[in-house]
């Protein structure tokens, strides 16, 4: 008895429980049933296709309305099908007619012609400062995108992203103390204001550079530029490059083989010379650099040529010996011709980063620079090393290279330079 007491319970409850179920199914189904109804006669229309579009042996689902054949009905549908075309048409020919309205106003041509001039060259300014511009505009942009507010805190982390680019620490407190003023004097209240203004801050660092042609000075004939740095900067290579594009632009070249130390450096330039069709000056291997200028100057001014471009040994700027030697070359110059070298300048590769700032200084001493040649910025996250030799020295940087072939190797246009470094094409204002 007590184990039938036990079962009655559970099979109570079960029985509730299904009995709840099942009075929710029905619940659910004539709601259903109602919505339905409901639906049909508020739109019986969509309801009626519906059920036509559904029956098999419809192609079209035409809509079959009360009191008519299905045969009449098939003939006057195409009919409404092809109304409505006509109307649509009128509606597109007034928009092409509105808008060559306005063509011809934002058609303003002459700027875009005078844009694919200058395109090729940022093109390929920005392509070979790409790593550069990408390192340093990236960091900029991720530190001014996530900052809305520009406040002093902002600036603190500028400074690390233009050291990253080795636009060096003197140059870098600078530019950063000018923006601290402007945000100070309630100037600055934007991300899109410190790029403009960092922008233009660094244009003014570089001093010279404004693309004009070096070789164009009037003076005595040859004009005599020497080139000088350490050894693996690509000296040679430049020279030969250099002259390829003057004996382009119709001058006759004289190209001076100093480099007598190096292997196979004479001959290098020799194959130069007979890419760009230049007479080549050498002399005995290991013999005096300074006396094959000499003789190059002297050969230069008898055969009444435009430009003697003197290739040298590379020397150490930490070794004062070598320094000395590569003076007594600039006083042989001197002697062949009086007041050359017209130009000294200094080759340095843009993937050395601050060294080359040093080197820089050791030449300039030694020799009294009147340029800079940067190689090599295509292969360099540090281009911003250019800024800081110019700022730096105050000399004009000449060239610039940014890949392996002549044209490559390109004179120096400072507002090229930066808008290439931030990734723009726009002009500065």
């Amino acid at each position: 008895m007590q184990m039938q007491m036990e079962w009655i319970g559970p099979t109570v409850t079960a029985a509730v429980f299904l009995g709840i179920v099942f009075f929710f199914v029905v619940a659910l189904r004539k709601a259903r049933r109602r919505r339905r109804a409901e639906y049909a006669e508020s739109d019986p229309e969509r309801v009626e296709s519906r059920v036509g579009m559904a029956e098999p042996g419809s192609q079209a689902g035409p809509k079959p309305k009360p009191g008519t054949a299905p045969e009449t009905e098939l003939e006057p549908e195409p009919e409404p099908e092809t109304e409505p075309e006509p109307e649509p048409e009128p509606e597109p020919e007034p928009e092409p007619e509105s808008e060559p309205e306005s063509e011809p106003e934002s058609e303003p041509e002459p700027e875009p012609e005078s844009e694919p001039e200058p395109e090729p060259t940022d093109a390929a300014l920005q392509q070979g400062l790409s790593r550069t511009s990408s390192s340093f505009l990236g960091k900029l942009n991720r530190l001014l995108g996530r900052n809305p507010t520009i406040d002093a805190s902002i600036l603190d982390e500028l400074e690390e992203v233009l050291l990253t680019a080795d636009v060096g620490v003197t140059l870098t407190m600078r530019l950063v103390d000018g923006l601290r003023a402007e945000l100070k004097a309630k100037r600055l209240d934007s991300a899109d204001g410190v790029r403009r203004s960092l922008k233009a801050k660094m244009l003014e660092a570089l001093r010279g550079g404004d693309g004009t042609d070096p070789f164009a000075a009037k003076g005595p004939l040859p004009r005599v530029v020497l080139f000088v740095g350490v050894n693996g900067v690509g000296k040679t290579t430049t020279i030969g490059k250099i002259a390829s594009k003057l004996k382009d632009d119709g001058m006759n070249v004289v190209l001076a083989a100093g480099d007598t130390f190096r292997a196979a450096a004479v001959e290098q330039l020799e194959v130069w010379g007979q890419r760009s069709d230049c007479r080549v000056i050498r002399g005995e291997a290991n013999s005096d650099p300074a006396s094959v200028i000499f003789k190059a100057i002297l050969h230069a001014k008898s055969a009444n040529a435009d430009v003697v471009l003197g290739d040298t040994a590379g020397r150490l700027h930490t070794k004062s010996n070598l320094m000395e030697e590569i003076k007594k070359v600039k006083r042989a110059a001197g002697k062949a011709r009086d007041d050359a070298p017209d130009e000294v300048w200094l080759v340095v590769d843009a993937t050395t980063g601050q060294n080359a700032m040093q080197q820089a200084r050791e030449f300039h001493q030694a020799l009294g620079l009147t340029g800079i040649i940067l190689t090599k910025l295509d292969g360099t996250a540090k281009g911003g090393v250019v800024v800081a030799i110019a700022d730096a020295l105050g000399l004009p940087v000449r060239f610039v290279g940014v890949g392996e072939k002549k044209e490559d190797l390109r004179p120096f246009d400072s507002k090229q330079f930066i808008d290439a470094l931030f990734n723009a094409g726009a002009s500065l204002p």
